[in-house]
């Protein structure tokens, strides 16, 4: 279940860091500018990554009951929702953000170069928001090897046209950061096709009735945006925070901002196979659930935990062997890859504190009590801004250790959402 996952979230994770990879080579400037807009876009995505998240419970939850003819209304309706918040959403990114962002950014140059990159990087809002059905989907029903083909084009895509635009080859126009948006929204397009068309000719999938809508259910808008909106508000939450995170950054300095985007690469590779067992549990949970075997949960969880652990102590190896190789893929700058070493070495420490984390809090969500997950995001949130504020405003400290504030942060949520998964509350929960 978590290998097809895994290998889908590296090359999600690989579009992203291409972004960085790419930039560095241009300069600071760029490097700093597609952390802040990246992960601002994110911050939006995660809406529709949400959204799909709920739709994946229910449809895992159906999946384990044999309920495939139950499928379809569950997918057509979150299609349906997603599809028009995506255009809400795009208005903001594309018209607002121009707006906002000079009230949070401090260094001119980095700002024009987040509103570039977010120039045609808001297109992609839409596309990421139908895929995140379709990943729900193919998870739900135990089939993700859908969703690691669709990965992977598109971060072949993205690949080849974040070198052709950003650097004018080929005979394309040299688009600088403006390029990488622009690549990135196209890759996603491209491989969105790749899922509608597979959906629409598979024909084993037509027991799970997609795209019928035959009648507007609220009920099932009702069931779906109970089980999302503490998740979206979980998740907004989650990644405005690193937002956040880097803003606090670049007060620190440009050359700081610079450092932290690079220890941010580092970390989504060494965290992305994570971002797989945790997608499992989260499917997996509701599906045992759905079949009454709630009494294996636990047996369940212990082995995510186990093979996450395992998986998170190779990626540190590997950060530990090749720190400075690791680094160097998102510069030229030698004095930036000596300066992000002491960064990248905590980063190794929250690993383990991480996967622990991920694995629980996605198996609250998977038995249904996502607000209960919301809640522990909530107070862990709390913690990691005020230290974050403290360390940034107050006591003026190094990068390195605004960064120590990953390990506070997973470990709260990592105790907190074991110890409510150990009390059986969760038992007594019905979708």
């Amino acid at each position: 279940m978590t290998y097809p996952v895994m290998l889908g979230s590296f090359a999600t994770t690989i579009l992203n860091v291409t972004d960085s990879i790419f930039l560095g080579r241009i300069g600071e400037v760029e490097l700093g500018a597609s952390a802040i807009a990246g992960i601002l876009y994110f911050v939006f995505a995660m809406i529709g990554i949400s959204i799909g998240t709920g739709t994946q419970i229910l449809i895992a939850r159906r999946t384990g009951e044999r309920n495939d003819a139950g499928v379809g209304p569950i997918f057509d309706h979150s299609f349906i929702l997603l599809a028009g918040i995506s255009i809400f959403l795009f208005a903001i990114l594309f018209f607002l953000s121009p707006v906002v962002l000079p009230f949070l950014v401090r260094s001119n140059e980095i700002l024009s170069a987040s509103i570039a990159f977010l120039k045609y990087r808001s297109f992609g809002i839409f596309f990421i928001m139908i895929a995140s059905v379709y990943r729900s989907f193919y998870v739900g029903i135990a089939q993700p090897k859908v969703y690691g083909t669709y990965s992977f084009i598109m971060a072949g895509l993205n690949l080849v046209l974040n070198y052709v635009l950003i650097f004018g080859e080929w005979g394309f126009p040299e688009m600088g950061i403006t390029g990488s948006g622009l690549a990135s929204s196209i890759s996603e397009a491209r491989a969105l096709c790749y899922l509608i068309l597979h959906a629409r000719f598979r024909k084993d999938l037509r027991v799970f009735r997609l795209f019928r809508f035959d009648s507007i259910e609220p009920a099932v808008f009702k069931t779906t945006l109970q089980l999302s909106i503490p998740l979206i508000v979980q998740n907004l939450l989650s990644m405005g925070a690193w937002f956040v995170f880097f803003i606090f950054i670049e007060k620190i300095g440009q050359h700081e901002l610079a450092i932290s985007n690079m220890v941010r690469g580092a970390y989504m590779v060494s965290m992305t196979p994570i971002w797989g067992f945790s997608i499992a549990a989260n499917s997996m949970v509701s599906n045992v659930i759905g079949q009454d075997r709630r009494e294996d949960v636990m047996r369940l969880l212990q082995r995510i935990i186990l093979l996450a652990l395992g998986t998170a102590a190779i990626m540190v190896i590997i950060n530990l062997l090749f720190p400075s190789q690791i680094l160097g893929a998102f510069t030229r700058d030698p004095s930036l890859v000596r300066d992000a070493l002491p960064s990248l070495m905590v980063v190794n420490c929250s690993m383990f504190f991480f996967a622990f984390a991920m694995v629980c809090i996605s198996a609250v969500s998977g038995t249904g009590a996502t607000r209960v997950a919301l809640y522990i995001e909530i107070a862990a949130i709390l913690r990691y801004m005020v230290y974050n504020y403290l360390l940034t405003f107050v006591f003026s400290g190094t990068v390195e250790a605004v960064w120590m504030s990953e390990i506070i942060y997973w470990l709260f949520t990592g105790v907190a959402s074991y110890l409510f998964l150990r009390s059986s509350r969760w038992k007594s929960i019905r979708l």
